[in-house]
């Protein structure tokens, strides 16, 4: 078995993370490394510290999910995948599968590959979205029975969630800052710091370690997508004055939109909503027209369809219903795409 210590030149780094590290630490939902490998097996030495809830960890093979498992605490090396035929390469992606942990000081580290197969980068995706959003975003129910009400980690799926589905439709690369529970103004519960734009800014602010601020050094986004607007929908209904509160999410919507532009300057930035319902959905297109009226054109809408009752783990949406949100919000990129190509086409 040959011994991989991290090293930017072996790997494709997935997710956001720390300018040039010296290990792999997998901050948000889908953050890790990816590879290509002819192989029979694939061992990862990964490092976890303490928290009330184990973090778990997807393997992926050609963006297929081939084994998801729970870290243990403390330095370990996992099978990642065995009996493998290695007159046949794959693209190979280990990656965190569920949220950043409200205890975490300090996130996983994968510390070394071992492999008897030569690992090189993955080849780049055609584009990178980013995803911004909530326990739609994070995967929250997409996995586990659906009688299952604990908030546990392993009813947590990003891979079963829409951004991954969508990253595969376009051959794109995910990027996730996402929190269950979280809002665009407020989370579910009324809290005010529960606030995604709050925390944009920073490398990882719900991990101790990783409220620092980012970057934005890496691959700039060609896609931002928010899913935001379900737990403020929610939090709204515990106000006792809900017009000067849809005022507020508004203006906090807008001011979202504005943090990931000074960012993202030539991403389209699409808000994603209604899998939950569509209560909060004018105030956001209050924002949204605002932020077009000011001359920015690549800012747009779209509402998905209600999983009505199409439900997995925590009463939240199926991997079903996921789907079928990808395949909608597939469907607007593909068709701003085609427009912009055509408008090239006659230039």
């Amino acid at each position: 078995m040959e011994l991989a210590l991290y090293d930017p030149l072996k790997f494709t780094r997935l997710g956001r993370q720390e300018t040039a590290p010296k290990h792999c630490r997998l901050w948000w939902t889908g953050s890790g490394v990816s590879f290509t490998a002819a192989c029979t097996r694939v061992e990862i030495e990964v490092e976890a510290f303490d928290s009330d809830h184990a973090v778990w960890l997807a393997v992926l093979a050609g963006g297929a999910m081939v084994a998801r498992f729970p870290l243990n605490r403390g330095r370990q090396t996992y099978t990642a995948l065995a009996g493998m035929d290695p007159a046949f390469t794959h693209e190979i992606s280990v990656v965190r599968d569920t949220q950043p942990l409200p205890d975490e000081k300090c996130p996983p580290v994968i510390h070394a590959v071992l492999s008897d197969g030569e690992l090189k980068p993955s080849a780049p995706k055609r584009q990178l979205i980013e995803f911004l959003g909530d326990s739609l975003t994070v995967g929250e129910g997409c996995f586990g029975p659906r009688y299952a009400e604990d908030w546990r980690m392993a009813w947590m799926g990003g891979v079963g969630a829409f951004p991954h589905r969508l990253s595969q439709m376009l051959d794109a690369e995910r990027r996730v800052i996402a929190m269950s529970g979280w809002g665009a103004w407020k989370s579910w519960d009324g809290d005010e710091s529960h606030r995604i734009g709050l925390i944009y800014e920073q490398l990882c602010a719900p991990i101790a370690a990783g409220n620092v601020p980012y970057a934005f050094d890496g691959r700039p986004a060609d896609w931002v997508v928010i899913n935001l607007g379900t737990n403020d929908s929610n939090a709204i209904k515990q106000e006792s004055d809900p017009v000067s509160s849809a005022e507020a999410f508004t203006r906090r919507a807008y001011e979202l939109i504005k943090t990931v532009r000074r960012h993202q300057q030539n991403a389209h930035i699409l808000w994603a909503y209604g899998l939950c319902g569509i209560d909060m959905e004018q105030y956001i297109l209050k924002a949204v027209e605002k932020v077009k009226a000011e001359g920015d054109d690549k800012v747009g809408y779209i509402r998905l369809s209600d999983c009505n009752g199409d439900l997995g783990s925590r009463m939240h949406p199926s991997r079903g219903a996921h789907l079928r949100a990808a395949g909608e919000i597939c469907g607007y990129i593909r068709r701003v795409q085609g427009e912009n190509t055509a408008v090239e086409a006659e230039k």
